[in-house]
């Protein structure tokens, strides 16, 4: 009977000390990602400045905070995806040209911390036709921020209610011209629903008529309730 006590003893004592270190472990990661929000919160507020420059919504990123800090099962990978945007906004975009690899994975980032803002059951259909073989896809050159306009508009104005309603994102690399293809499905009545074609805001059209004056295209549409947007730029060589 003693030893059967003991033994009780000595198995409650062994799941009392893992339970603690259980506990232990999970307060420091809690308290680590308590930092690491509050560090991002300070990003947050420099990077405003930057994404103002370029008319992009600085209510973007702090809704990505806000929807991240409610999905703490995510927070992890959700707060590196931040951490990078927010990187590539402060350290990239006071430079003329990236490469299209480096633009491309900062839009990924953007695009996966929205999709946190959306339903499990959202339809969000991202995909990258560019062969990665292609020598322009590391070396070619793009404006920095420039494909986020039509991306952060999708979200913006997507119908998110309907059953049937989606965003379509779409990169191609095709004979040097960079091309964004973005569809979203919109509400009846949306003012989107007045685009008749072509260029819809003034800032982004000044931007890229700065840069690449006739080497681009912009273009937008709508029709049977969907909005799509489209976007055209031949790549700067990197020795050009």
């Amino acid at each position: 009977m003693l030893i059967i006590f003991i033994a009780i003893a000595i198995t409650l004592t062994i799941i009392i000390i893992f339970l603690l270190n259980k506990l232990r472990i999970i307060k420091g990661e809690n308290g680590l990602l308590k930092r690491n929000y509050q560090e991002l919160e300070k990003k947050t507020a420099v990077a405003d400045d930057e994404v103002l420059r370029y008319k992009l919504n600085p209510h973007l990123f702090k809704n990505a905070l806000n929807a991240i800090q409610s999905h703490a099962y995510q927070s992890y990978y959700a707060l590196d995806k931040l951490s990078n945007v927010l990187d590539y906004i402060l350290y990239e975009s006071s430079t003329q040209y990236v490469n299209l690899k480096e633009e491309i994975e900062f839009t990924k980032s953007l695009i996966e911390i929205n999709r946190l803002k959306t339903s499990p059951l959202f339809n969000l259909h991202v995909k990258n036709k560019i062969n990665v073989e292609n020598r322009l896809y590391e070396e070619g050159l793009i404006a920095p921020l420039i494909t986020i306009n039509p991306i952060e508009n999708a979200f913006k104005h997507a119908s998110l209610q309907r059953e049937d309603a989606f965003i379509s994102i779409v990169f191609d690399l095709v004979d040097g011209w960079f091309q964004l293809s973005v569809s979203n499905s919109i509400e009846a009545g949306s003012n989107l629903e007045k685009v008749k074609g072509g260029l819809g805001n003034p800032t982004f059209n000044k931007r890229l008529k700065a840069i690449y004056g006739q080497d681009f295209s912009y273009n937008e549409s709508v029709g049977n309730g969907i909005y799509t947007t489209y976007l055209e730029i031949k790549l700067r060589e990197p020795y050009g």
